[in-house]
């Protein structure tokens, strides 16, 4: 990768069209694991015809601590996902799964069978090869497509050092490092280490010895405002792990994730109108996002109606320039243009902010906070709109004090 900060999309099968749209505005793919063994076909021939036609790097994320929760109503997707591990005994619906649950021989399995499965994910039927080819309206032969950038053995959420998960991940680590080199694997192995905050995250990202990391810190919310004091750790988090020579980039995130590309963060992953941060403990759930219009200058999602009564009072502060928007009202917008709309805000974020020094974007976000004030202050509309409205900004000032304090 040669960008400054690596923009990912979390791949989803109804964002395929979006996705072929897009591709000049992200930089590669995360693919789901529950996707890519429940849609297995669809999900390879998507995926494939993208990367044989500009080499578009992918990663499959286990999505592992999946496996941590009480699965007591499973979709196919988790059953087929334990099943692609080799081990269906993954899924518990009548208890709370333990450390103690993974033996030895379980953590063996599983580390082998998805590097297998990684390995030989390039193997697609041509027929369904030229399907998603032919959409891609560009010649593109399948002797280029490619295998994934990286492979991201399994792991597990860690809450803190005594509730045995983090001797799980660190065992599934080992077991998957010990089978890639035996085996003669040559793609390379890179680590995700996922905890319940960036305290955690920290200290486990210090004592291991690897300088490719992927992050995921459970449920870090980048809006509310209880999250100033989380975010600023994972601020030093970051900074630590760069001063120590490793590159970290973050499984989720989303515009305060770009902020942080000038402490070492070198990139994130996010869902299209939606999944800039996971509480692993909704992994069972899932569904499709909301239609919501993503204002640049809030660097946030708001609903499609307060964005439309912004931009007809205020449409200095909602103005976006990109081929969806231009003079187009955001009620106009269906609902693959605010998709569109949204990924495309994010990749000109990147190119704008990630290499603003740190007092030019604190003067920045507290500009766009009072003008964002004022204006919600003069806005006429309903008192619930109003309200709503004025609970939309407040974050600006949180993510200047951040970036003040982290310095």
């Amino acid at each position: 990768m040669t960008n400054l900060f690596e923009h990912y999309l979390s791949y989803g099968s109804t964002d395929q069209q979006t996705m072929r749209d897009l591709a000049a505005d992200f930089d590669g793919l995360v693919v789901p694991g529950t996707i890519a063994a429940f849609q297995a076909e669809g999900t390879r021939g998507f995926v494939l015809s993208l990367s044989a036609r500009s080499s578009d790097p992918y990663m499959i994320d286990s999505r592992f601590p999946l496996f941590q929760n009480q699965l007591r109503s499973p979709k196919k997707a988790h059953l087929m996902l334990a099943d692609v591990l080799g081990v269906p005994e993954l899924v518990h619906s009548n208890q709370l799964p333990t450390p103690s649950d993974f033996t030895d021989s379980l953590i063996d399995t599983v580390a082998q069978r998805w590097i297998e499965f990684n390995v030989g994910f390039d193997d697609v039927k041509l027929k369904t090869f030229d399907k998603y080819a032919a959409r891609l309206n560009e010649p593109v032969l399948p002797e280029n497509r490619q295998g994934p950038l990286a492979i991201l053995p399994p792991y597990t959420m860690v809450g803190d050092r005594g509730d045995g998960w983090a001797s799980v991940s660190d065992r599934l680590w080992e077991a998957s490092m010990a089978y890639a080199t035996s085996n003669a694997v040559s793609i390379p192995l890179r680590r995700v280490i996922a905890a319940t905050s960036a305290g955690m995250w920290d200290d486990i990202a210090a004592t291991v010895k690897h300088h490719e990391l992927i992050a995921w810190i459970s449920d870090l919310e980048e809006f509310r405002p209880e999250s100033a004091v989380e975010l600023y750790a994972y601020g030093q988090a970051i900074q630590r792990a760069t001063d120590r020579g490793q590159r970290v980039f973050a499984l989720y995130g989303g515009f305060f994730s770009v902020l942080l590309a000038r402490y070492g963060l070198v990139g994130s992953s996010h869902g299209i109108g939606f999944g800039e941060h996971r509480d692993y403990v909704e992994l069972p759930t899932s569904g499709a996002p909301p239609a919501r219009y993503y204002v640049p200058r809030l660097h946030k999602y708001v609903p499609v109606d307060i964005a439309q009564i912004l931009w007809l009072q205020f449409p200095q502060l909602m103005a976006c320039e990109c081929e969806e928007c231009r003079t187009n009202a955001p009620a106009s917008l269906d609902y693959h243009a605010l998709m569109r709309h949204s990924v495309r805000a994010r990749s000109r974020e990147i190119a704008e902010w990630a290499t603003l020094p740190t007092s030019d974007v604190v003067d920045r976000l507290g500009r766009d906070f009072a003008d964002f004030q004022e204006a919600v202050s003069r806005l006429v509309a309903p008192l619930n709109v109003t309200k709503r409205a004025d609970d939309m900004y407040g974050h600006l000032q949180m993510w200047a004090g951040i970036l003040q304090n982290l310095g």
